[in-house]
């Protein structure tokens, strides 16, 4: 093989990599996508009346923003300002959902033992929650960056391909012609 045509060819070849990895980039990018709306979908979870988009099912980035944020204003209002660091492990007599953590301090049960602050146990039900939520965002969102990252790699990919073609064209006699042209080679 003439060494001056190695180039061109190692060219288009290098393009047709990036296409099939453009290709198949866009497809992952899309099945993770339809993974986390599916799995979103199944859990059958509706915003509520005060969520920013109400009464919505959550099956897509927005919904998913949404319930997490109005999930965190309930905990919060729930647990009077407080995280769930900020409490304590049991609760008081006056209802107060700060707590304790002093076993002394703590509401006791009948067989005196002392009761779980039910504000705090809220706040890590809720911070479960919200992380879940705003992880499945994140996903959705960078599907879409990984489709468009692929539908790039793949559109670059031809260029490359298009450009060794050229250089094809430039230095062999069958291609040049199918152009018009007149190949470096025969001059």
């Amino acid at each position: 093989m003439n060494t001056l045509k190695l180039f061109p060819r190692l060219v288009m070849i290098i393009g047709v990599i990036f296409i099939v990895a453009g290709v198949v980039a866009a497809g992952s990018g899309v099945f993770i996508q339809s993974f986390v709306v599916d799995q979103l979908a199944s859990q059958n979870i509706t915003t509520p009346d005060d969520a920013s988009i109400p009464n919505a099912p959550v099956n897509d980035l927005a919904t998913a923003l949404s319930m997490a944020n109005i999930i965190q204003h309930h905990a919060a209002s729930a647990g009077g300002g407080l995280t769930y660091a900020e409490m304590g492990r049991f609760a008081v007599a006056d209802g107060d959902p700060a707590g304790t953590n002093n076993a002394d301090e703590a509401l006791l049960t009948e067989a005196g033992t002392p009761v779980a602050n039910p504000a705090r146990n809220t706040q890590l039900t809720a911070a479960g929650l919200v992380t879940s939520l705003s992880l499945s965002a994140m996903a959705i969102g960078l599907s879409y960056l990984v489709i468009a990252l692929g539908v790039g790699f793949a559109v670059l990919g031809l260029v490359i391909a298009g450009l060794g073609y050229a250089l094809l064209g430039l230095i062999t006699p069958e291609v040049a012609k199918r152009f018009g042209l007149q190949p470096v080679a025969a001059r």
